[in-house]
């Protein structure tokens, strides 16, 4: 859980340091080339001074409590994976295909319900999605420049979203993808 978080963590710009007496085996590589900071120790209260944000999520719910309650105090965001209620924020299941972003959370309620749907998700939006959204926003672009009326463009767009250009992709048929977007908008190809 813990190495998961630190990864969701990296991605999202964090600098990470991680406390704890061991670490998995890609924490380590991951402290190793520097990518995040690993104190070789147990928690402590002081551990918090400068802190924005903290993930309490070692194996021991009891220490998880500690660290939550300290955080509580000392007024730092903290999110601890058992037991949540201790957590100050929720964190998301996500699923990221480019500029899409799809965040599933049961409250707490159920980690791995929102696991499960995520799950579900990423094979129903796969990496199609992504190739889809960096073609539509060009013609969008490309449509709110050419397209002077309002009316129309929310036709366009409409259409551009129900249209076959997804199952194009899905196939591999990129160029034709484009072409058919092209079509659909009204605009010219440009070489």
């Amino acid at each position: 859980m813990a190495e998961r978080k630190t990864i969701s963590l990296l991605e999202a710009g964090a600098q990470v340091t991680v406390l704890s007496p061991t670490l998995t085996p890609k924490l380590l590589a991951l402290a190793g080339s520097g990518k995040i900071t690993h104190a070789k120790k147990m928690f402590e209260e002081k551990d918090l001074a400068g802190e924005f944000l903290v993930i309490a999520a070692t194996n021991d719910p009891g220490v998880n409590s500690r660290v939550a309650q300290a955080c509580r105090t000392k007024h730092v965001l903290v999110n601890s994976v058992m037991p949540p209620g201790e957590s100050s924020f929720i964190v998301p299941s996500v699923v990221e295909r480019g500029d899409l972003v799809i965040a599933v959370s049961t409250s707490g309620a159920s980690p791995a319900l929102a696991r499960k749907i995520r799950q579900d998700l990423e094979r129903t939006y796969g990496p199609e999605y992504e190739h889809l959204l960096d073609k539509l926003s060009s013609v969008r672009a490309r449509v709110l420049e050419e397209v002077p009326e309002e009316g129309r463009r929310r036709e366009i767009f409409q259409a551009l979203a129900d249209s076959e250009v997804l199952d194009l992709l899905r196939r591999g048929e990129t160029h034709a993808a484009e072409l058919r977007m092209l079509e659909i908008a009204g605009l010219k190809h440009r070489p």
